[in-house]
């Protein structure tokens, strides 16, 4: 008698399989960006026209301005959004920047500390600072580095990101206090951190002073 008839099974899906869907969803995000920006920029030109119109009908009116100004925010949220993911799915065209990657992960993410309790603090530091790497694999060390931190920061921490440069290093410097989280929290993230350290070339630095707080440093080369 077969025993195992009425079950489902869940079969482990193949590393061609895998290949076959991150291919698929390289296409779509770059679709997604493509076809949601159209749309969107249409939004804010007939929003400009719509704000003129009413300014006309009811001049003086504060409310108005505030209400066009958070539809146009919004707008601006959502572009911003989408062409970070469409950046983050096909990264073979970005450039090694470190506060750019940084950017990107934060709004790609920041969902995630919010989800678990936790913040992230405005960055400070220079705009833009090249190094010596690979804008792809760049994008995933910084996003797996800012996940990573978002282990501790559960239950109210905050991540402090800095980037620091001189004329040869460019660092980028994860401070997290006052979470509950613990390094296993960020286990598989800090894995992918070392690996892809070594892979580009960074210098790692990783500190775990108490339950929910550690700090998180990568150097790398700055682009001659």
């Amino acid at each position: 008698m077969d025993k195992s008839r009425g079950k489902t099974h869940s079969p482990q899906e193949s590393p061609d399989a895998a290949l076959d869907r991150h291919l698929l969803l390289q296409r779509a995000a770059a679709g997604l960006a493509h076809e949601g920006k159209n749309p969107l920029h249409t939004m804010a030109l007939h929003l400009h026209l719509l704000a003129d119109k009413l300014a006309k009908l009811a001049p003086g009116d504060a409310s108005l301005e505030r209400h066009a100004r958070s539809l146009r925010d919004g707008i601006g949220k959502v572009d911003a959004l989408l062409r970070s993911f469409a950046d983050f799915a096909t990264p073979a065209h970005l450039e090694a920047d470190l506060p750019a990657a940084l950017h990107r992960a934060m709004l790609l993410f920041s969902y995630e500390a919010r989800r678990g309790g936790g913040q992230i603090a405005d960055p400070s530091g220079p705009k833009s600072a090249r190094v010596e790497a690979q804008g792809g694999a760049l994008a995933d060390l910084v996003a797996h580095a800012l996940l990573s931190q978002m282990g501790l920061a559960r239950g109210g921490g905050l991540i402090k990101p800095e980037v620091r440069t001189n004329d040869t290093v460019a660092q980028l410097v994860l401070e997290t206090t006052g979470g509950l989280g613990g390094a296993e929290d960020g286990a598989a993230h800090l894995d992918a951190v070392r690996r892809l350290a070594l892979e580009v070339g960074a210098e790692l630095s990783i500190t775990t002073s108490a339950a929910g707080s550690g700090r998180l440093s990568l150097s790398l080369p700055r682009a001659s």
